[in-house]
């Protein structure tokens, strides 16, 4: 059975992973990331966002779904309706190809896989205030799963080399909450083919560093 988790934003981060019927194992087969692209008219990029969303599904047989809750913050009050619009749409998508969802709570998923719910004074201090709400957990998937990223993404638009969309590690980590947690898989492997990293002229603020390892 396939499992399609999302993070719903203008860039949408999406992780896909297996299981047998037995759930003995989860394994994540494919991850990356959709764009909304800029229109005119809203309207035209909602019917954008919802004709990726159901070509993910088709293409990759998807059976269940599982997004990310939104948080309404004060600080950061600009995007809310979109955002909830966003997450509106898929519902319905999945309702319309008669699928299920599940809406996961952000300080769960992220405390199962961080430990945490915020970075640290000292994650903030080495790697920016809002870099390390993302390495914090890039940090966590690679120590506890060895889950390691490539340090570049693919433009959707040019195909090449952009900075990495570090909306995929929030998509891996609410994977692996949900199936640890929603299915009780027992363990968690990843078999995603991935480009080899890139050789940047200047190299991108916010690129974890692996230490060669």
């Amino acid at each position: 059975m396939k499992v399609l988790i999302l993070d719903p934003a203008t860039t949408t981060g999406y992780c896909i992973f297996e299981y047998d019927k037995n759930k003995t194992l989860a394994n994540i087969v494919n991850w990356g990331f959709i764009e909304v692209e800029d229109h005119e008219i809203l309207g035209d990029r909602y019917l954008d966002y919802l004709s990726k969303i159901e070509k993910l599904i088709k293409d990759n047989n998807i059976e269940d779904v599982a997004l990310e809750d939104y948080f309404f913050s004060r600080r950061t009050p600009q995007g809310a309706n979109l955002n909830c619009a966003y997450r509106a749409m898929i519902h319905m998508k999945c309702r319309e190809l008669n699928l299920n969802y599940t809406i996961l709570n952000i300080s769960l998923w992220k405390k199962f896989i961080a430990g945490r719910t915020t970075p640290t004074k000292e994650q903030k201090k080495k790697w920016g205030k809002e870099a390390s709400k993302k390495l914090m957990i890039q940090e966590a998937l690679f120590k506890k799963w060895k889950i390691k990223f490539p340090n570049h993404s693919i433009s959707s638009k040019t195909g090449k080399p952009v900075k990495f969309k570090y909306d995929i590690v929030d998509a891996v980590g609410m994977a692996i909450f949900y199936a640890s947690i929603y299915l009780h898989t027992k363990s968690i492997a990843y078999s995603v083919i991935m480009n080899n990293d890139v050789k940047w002229k200047k190299t991108p603020k916010g690129i974890y560093d692996y230490g060669g390892k």
